[in-house]
């Protein structure tokens, strides 16, 4: 059986939103905006990490963001497996952008029965560049460690 929803009015689309399995401590001051203007405000909430530049891009359901440039190589570490050692952020700052990004936002999603509904897709991602770039200086960090 599939329930459908309607809503007579505006406020009852609201009240819904606000009972949803996770909700944004600041999603009421942003749930009647479109993500292109969220992520004005989410660029806005990155500019307090100083030493990093981000890279926001919205369409009409998702939210993307790239760390592009970042001068303090404690927020990397090295990644190895096999015969291949990578880049990544460290755990601690992938959680606090991601929690910047999704204090804006809803989920009421049911991944279990392939239903997705929330106020926009969260992506954090590390620019490609800065991985092979910040690579050497990392390694040379750890050497002289």
């Amino acid at each position: 059986m599939i329930q459908v929803i309607m809503f007579k009015t505006n406020q009852q689309r609201k009240e819904t939103m606000l009972s949803a399995h996770t909700v944004g401590n600041k999603y009421k001051e942003v749930q009647d905006l479109r993500p292109k203007e969220i992520a004005k405000i989410i660029r806005k909430d990155l500019k307090k990490f100083k030493d990093c530049k981000f890279s926001i891009k919205s369409d009409y359901n998702a939210i993307n963001v790239k760390l592009i440039e970042c001068t303090n190589l404690d927020r990397f570490e090295m990644h190895e497996y096999y015969n291949h050692t990578s880049i990544r952020m460290n755990n601690d700052f992938m959680k606090e952008v991601k929690t910047i990004m999704n204090q804006y936002n809803f989920d009421n999603s049911d991944t279990m029965s392939d239903y997705f509904h929330n106020n926009f897709f969260a992506f954090f991602d590390l620019a490609g560049q800065l991985a092979r770039d910040t690579e050497p200086k990392l390694i040379e960090k750890l050497k002289a460690a």
